[in-house]
């Protein structure tokens, strides 16, 4: 396979995910608030700006992180490069470069799409709430997942696929634990009633409520909540599981046998997995939850620094 189309399959899938995960948070954060006092109000906007990792670039267009702003900045600014309407344009872009590796099914899945999301009136969303965009967004992501595993050849093309998503969604889960725990450590009035309101939010971001509650059945823990998202090993949108994910593909493509490693991606792949495997949510409490989260991020930049040296870049010629 060509690096230039491996490139293009891998940005794809992060893209989708991207935008997923973004439309998640924003929905679910506009649903609790209205469940909730108006004295959280303002303060809970700030951290989705610091997980989608354009706070300072919100800060020059906007003086106040409300719904409206935020809204506005991470579903429909065109100059912000990943707002849902950016991720989704982008995964478009990538598409189309590539339409003869993709099914037919599946380039019309992500055009359509494209022009559904672009025929929204901004001003009307913006006074209605992010709710009607953001479902078709998230369905339209659990489309093209499963349209792509359906009619796709599960050969090496599909493998950059799922690495490419499955590597986002680790990033994204790290961020939301991160941000969210910090936010509520270094603003201990939020503490009690407000502290189980905006955990139950991490778990509803991710899709984990239901799954938390049949697991676990007293009240919402942060330490049960980061065991969940972190440490899980059958949980879709977990960190270990997702790390999974990208050692199964990286291995795929190589060939290598399990205990083994034939690149740098596979490498780093496999000392996070080891370590997500073994550790206990007790130890990485008592370490900082900060900074063991703070280094799953780096390793993830690392590992997705590593596969595009491996598979992406072009050697330049003598």
């Amino acid at each position: 396979m060509l690096s230039r189309i491996a490139d293009s399959l891998f940005w794809l899938s992060r893209y989708m995910e991207r935008a997923e995960d973004t439309a998640r948070i924003l929905d679910v954060n506009y649903h609790m608030l209205l469940e909730e006092s108006d004295r959280f109000y303002r303060l809970r906007w700030d951290p989705l700006l610091v997980m989608a990792g354009e706070e300072a670039r919100f800060r020059t267009l906007y003086d106040e992180a409300n719904a409206h702003t935020v809204f506005e900045f991470l579903a429909f600014r065109q100059d912000n490069p990943n707002s849902i309407l950016q991720c989704i344009a982008k995964a478009r872009e990538n598409a189309r470069t590539i339409r003869d590796r993709l099914s037919r099914e599946m380039w019309e899945d992500i055009n359509g799409l494209y022009h559904a999301v672009n025929e929204f009136d901004t001003r009307r969303e913006l006074a209605a709430g992010p709710h009607r965009f953001c479902d078709l967004v998230k369905f339209g992501a659990h489309r093209f997942h499963g349209v792509t595993d359906a009619t796709v050849p599960h050969d090496e093309g599909w493998q950059f696929l799922r690495i490419g998503c499955h590597l986002e969604r680790a990033e994204m889960t790290a961020r939301l634990v991160d941000v969210q725990y910090q936010y509520l450590f270094e603003n201990p009035q939020l503490a009690g009633q407000a502290d189980n309101h905006q955990w139950m939010a991490v778990l509803k971001s991710v899709g984990a409520y239901e799954a938390y509650r049949r697991k676990y059945y007293a009240q919402i823990e942060p330490q049960h909540v980061a065991d969940m998202l972190i440490l899980h090993p059958l949980h879709p949108r977990s960190i270990r599981f997702s790390i999974t994910e990208v050692q199964s593909g990286l291995r795929a493509l190589s060939n290598t046998l399990p205990g083994s490693y034939s690149n740098e991606a596979e490498r780093q792949t496999g000392k996070v997995l080891e370590a997500l495997r073994y550790d206990r949510i007790e130890e990485i409490f008592q370490r900082g939850l900060h900074a063991y989260l703070s280094d799953l991020l780096g390793s993830s930049l690392c590992i997705g620094e590593q596969i595009a040296r491996t598979y992406f870049y072009y050697k330049a010629s003598a």
